[in-house]
């Protein structure tokens, strides 16, 4: 995964270190102490791609504990995760981190499964697996069962439930949870009492009798209290109490431990004794939480989904899996999706899938530190590494922490900022500006005897990426251009768009000091900027009628799988090079979807298309299977819109031949989350994906994906636009070129067509086969690499065209 930088006057964005834990696989594992006894590691993997975030918990450490929060400190309420960490950090009560808890109903925020928070039941169940840890931190899975009985020296009462509906003859239990009364009605009695120990399930309390009601109802509720509520026989036990009296309360979760005090749901096991007992499914965002065999340790993990080219999310099984790496002997799944959130310090660590970032949720399960606050004893610099390039200026922070973590507040005139002069400046405010050396080294905050560092690694832009590309337009359009700019190392680097030279190439429009280009006549030409001395640019066509090669599937880099009711694992997308329609390769798609319900496999991509497309095609090499093969785009206000490339009935019907599909943009779909939804151009396509709608269809197969092709067809063509009169191979521009070229050609009539790149010894760098083509000018664009996707050496190539009635050869100069 690409890191980010800032360069320019923006902030350069921290690039982890990467510190190995062992038995973690990572690609990028960062490591960081939040608490006594807390280790937090972010940690990402690009073979999904996945990001994880996991905290680590020494169950042992004295200055440990844990507590669930229920949204709003009421049964039927939403909160935030970080709201609810936030209403509960208070002086030896320091909130470290915690995650969403139990799945609940969207409607009122109540939990599924059952809540103790505090030793206060919340709300039992019975049927609903569930995590939780008691006073002494023994930790504990399972399904519990809730058994309650109240005593007192005329004798005792079983317990019907907690926060719920009283019925006849039955004696429930309302703390403050349940809301601001008992809600009762006036044919019972109800008793308040208070417990002289604190709360606790598993055990047997002493409680004192605070106030008694009789023949009356809806008694008020407080924290820390509970409320008695009879009914019938039950309302006799109370009526014969008395104000003072003390009375025993047995409240069981059965099976669990002793002084049972923290309780959250969760839907399913993962991980049984130390085996994966995780089912495979979709991939989602997730949240899980486990212990070791020891019960020593205990973890909190979130992976991030939902979202291509960052994070796809897991399926049950490939989560446990990952869990056991890190030693987990006991594991489930909490809420996931939407609701994944993890919290560090007060800080949301993962990416939340949803569009509004974190989502409301039912309750969290939070790790709290009872330690003291004490006097500076770290600094913590970030970002603790950047990649700069010379001239850019990074913004340092630093954070004042004590023994325990906790922060402490630094006062300036006592922070120091330094670093060697070779490196560059940074001024009191942690403002550092890189000079023109390439040294890497380390700037310094110092406060007394307290010092932390940070490394500064200097590199060199060397690489500009204009999109879209191309860019294709009528006359009087427009596109806003973007760039991204790569260094040495392969960062991404954000410039404002204002900071790069803009000019275009061509009479056949113009642009802004920000890259808002406007078509003004036909014609081609191409988008160019420049930052310093490295430049990019990109076809430009204006007016004129065309067809662009998106995708030759010589890569399939660019695409992520995810699904829904598919056997993601079976699943796989990669080249092909057995069978294609344009050399070197096709996509191969190999599926499986036998999962009962509707099943659907996205290949997720992101790839912007400019102007007014009229046509989207593609080719596909069937199994005959039939099923259901659609694509989606999102428009320039982020709507979503369908296209079927099959209907869902035959589907693809055709077997182990090849077949191009086109279909007009305009039968696109608007999505069902907005069915009024207007096309508004450009748009960016995000998937192909293949749906099975039938139990009885259900299967697996392979497909092959090749030549993605879109047209654009004007209509106001110029009067002195016509059909070409002749075969033409056009001279290759620009040239000499880096990074790109485009090869243009035009044909008279519809003709089978190759275009095939040769360096001077005669071996062949690259192939292009088109099946079919249809008279007008085309064009496609050569970025430099051979078969295989390496860059060729600089010098001097030769590119050809062949059709059953012409053939023409030239020459083009490659630079790096």
């Amino acid at each position: 995964m690409k890191s980010l930088m800032y360069a320019g006057k923006f902030l350069i964005v921290m690039v982890a270190l990467c510190m190995l834990y062992t038995g973690i696989y990572a690609d990028h594992l960062d490591s960081l102490r939040v608490g006594p006894g807390v280790m937090y590691y972010s940690e990402s993997r690009d073979n999904g791609p996945f990001q994880f975030d996991v905290l680590v918990v020494d169950l042992t450490n004295p200055f440990i504990t844990f507590e669930t929060v229920k949204a709003g400190d009421k049964l039927n309420a939403f909160e935030r995760t970080s709201s609810m960490a936030a209403r509960k950090d208070r002086k030896y009560h320091r909130i470290v981190g915690g995650v969403n808890g139990d799945f609940y109903n969207t409607s009122n925020g109540v939990p599924i499964g059952a809540q103790i928070s505090n030793g206060e039941i919340v709300k039992t169940d019975e049927a609903w697996q569930s995590i939780g840890v008691s006073v002494e931190n023994v930790p504990s899975i399972a399904d519990v069962a809730f058994t309650g009985v109240v005593i007192s020296d005329s004798g005792s009462v079983p317990i019907s439930g907690i926060n719920t509906g009283r019925n006849t003859d039955q004696m429930i239990l309302f703390n403050s949870f349940f809301g601001q009364a008992t809600g009762t009605n006036a044919y019972g009695s109800e008793a308040r009492i208070v417990p002289i120990s604190g709360w606790f399930v598993n055990d047997t309390l002493l409680c004192v009798v605070e106030e008694i009601r009789t023949n009356q109802g809806n008694m008020p509720l407080s924290k820390g209290k509970a409320i008695l509520s009879g009914h019938g026989t039950a309302a006799a036990f109370i009526n014969q109490l008395s104000v003072d009296d003390t009375i025993q309360l047995v409240q069981n979760m059965i099976p669990g431990p002793e002084k049972f005090t923290q309780l959250v749901g969760g839907n399913t096991i993962l991980i049984r004794d130390g085996v994966n007992v995780g089912s495979s499914g979709d991939r989602h965002p997730r949240t899980a939480a486990g212990y070791n065999a020891d019960s020593t340790k205990f973890y909190l993990f979130t992976v991030d989904g939902r979202q291509p080219g960052y994070s796809i999310g897991m399926t049950y099984q490939e989560l446990a899996a990952y869990m056991l790496e890190w030693g987990v002997y006991h594991g489930i799944n909490l809420d996931g999706g939407g609701s994944t959130t993890m919290l560090v310090r007060g800080e949301i660590k993962n990416s939340p899938s949803d569009p509004g970032g974190e989502r409301t949720v039912s309750n969290c399960f939070l790790v709290v530190s009872t330690a003291p606050d004490s006097n500076l004893a770290h600094l913590r610099i970030t970002p603790s590494l950047v990649y700069a390039i010379a001239g850019s200026e990074i913004q340092f922070s630093v954070r004042g922490l004590d023994m325990f973590y906790n922060d402490v507040n630094i006062r300036d005139s006592t922070l120091l900022w330094s670093c060697d002069s070779t490196l560059g400046t940074i001024d009191e405010n942690g403002l550092f500006v890189a000079s023109n050396d390439t040294v890497s080294a380390y700037v310094y905050a110092r406060v007394g005897h307290v010092v932390d560092s940070a490394l500064v690694k200097k590199s060199i832009l060397s690489k500009l990426e204009l999109t879209p590309n191309p860019v294709i337009l009528n006359e009087g359009d427009f596109q806003q251009m973007d760039v991204d700019a790569f260094d040495n190392y392969g960062n991404l680097i954000t410039f404002a768009l204002s900071d790069y030279a803009w000019w275009v190439e061509g009479d056949v429009g113009t642009i802004s000091e920000s890259g808002f280009f406007t078509a003004t006549q036909s014609g081609e030409g191409l988008i160019c900027a420049r930052y310093d001395t490295i430049t990019g640019s990109v076809p430009v066509t204006v007016g004129i009628s065309t067809s662009v090669l998106v995708n030759d599937f010589s890569s399939v880099s660019g695409f992520t799988l995810t699904g829904v009711n598919v056997v993601i694992n079976d699943c796989t997308f990669k080249t092909d090079t057995s069978i294609y329609i344009s050399k070197p390769s096709s996509g191969k798609l190999s599926y499986s979807l036998t999962t009962g319900g509707t099943s659907a496999l996205y290949m997720n991509c992101n790839i912007p298309v400019s102007g007014h497309p009229d046509k989207i095609g593609i080719h596909i090499y069937g199994d005959g299977k039939g099923h259901w093969l659609r694509g989606e785009f999102k428009d320039a206000d982020g709507e979503k819109f369908l296209i079927n490339f099959t209907d869902a009935s035959p589907g693809i019907d055709w077997v182990d031949t090849w077949k191009r599909i086109e279909v007009n943009i305009d039968d696109a779909i608007p999505s069902w989350a907005n069915p009024s939804a207007v096309l508004t151009y450009p748009i960016t396509w995000t998937r192909f994906y293949l749906a099975e709608t039938s139990d009885d269809n259900k299967g697996t197969g392979v497909l092959y994906f090749d030549d993605f092709i879109i047209d654009f067809i004007t209509t106001e063509i110029p009067e002195n636009l016509q059909i070409p009169e002749s075969f033409r191979l056009e001279q290759n521009y620009p040239n000499p070129f880096n990074p790109e070229t485009k090869i243009a050609f035009q044909l008279p009539r519809t003709d089978d067509v190759v275009l095939k790149i040769f360096d001077l010894n005669g071996q062949l760098i690259r192939e292009w086969s088109f099946t079919g083509q249809h008279a007008g000018q085309y064009s496609i664009t050569w970025d430099g690499t051979n078969a295989q996707g390496k860059m060729v050496s600089t010098g001097l190539y030769l590119y050809s065209i062949q059709t059953k009635e012409f053939r023409d050869c030239k020459k083009m100069v490659f630079i790096k």
